[in-house]
């Protein structure tokens, strides 16, 4: 993890990804300190979750859609 813009945090993930976190300049109290107010959390779930069901080999109907959005 880089830290030498005190607006800026770059560090580099597992997989090869960089990621960047820029903060804006602001005179709330809280974001005082810059980037120097985080602090790194540990991953709570590594992997990847439970696969998700085939989709239906039949186009599905309207009310299946509309049950779908409700998480049925």
């Amino acid at each position: 993890m880089r830290t030498d813009d005190p607006t800026k945090l770059e560090t580099t993930l597992a997989d090869g990804r960089r990621v960047t976190l820029s903060l804006p300049p602001t005179d709330a109290p809280w974001a005082a300190d810059g980037i120097r107010g985080l602090r790194p959390v540990l991953p709570t779930h590594t992997g990847h979750g439970e696969e998700p069901p085939p989709l239906p080999s039949r186009p599905a109907l309207p009310l299946e859609v509309a049950l779908l959005g409700l998480g049925a």
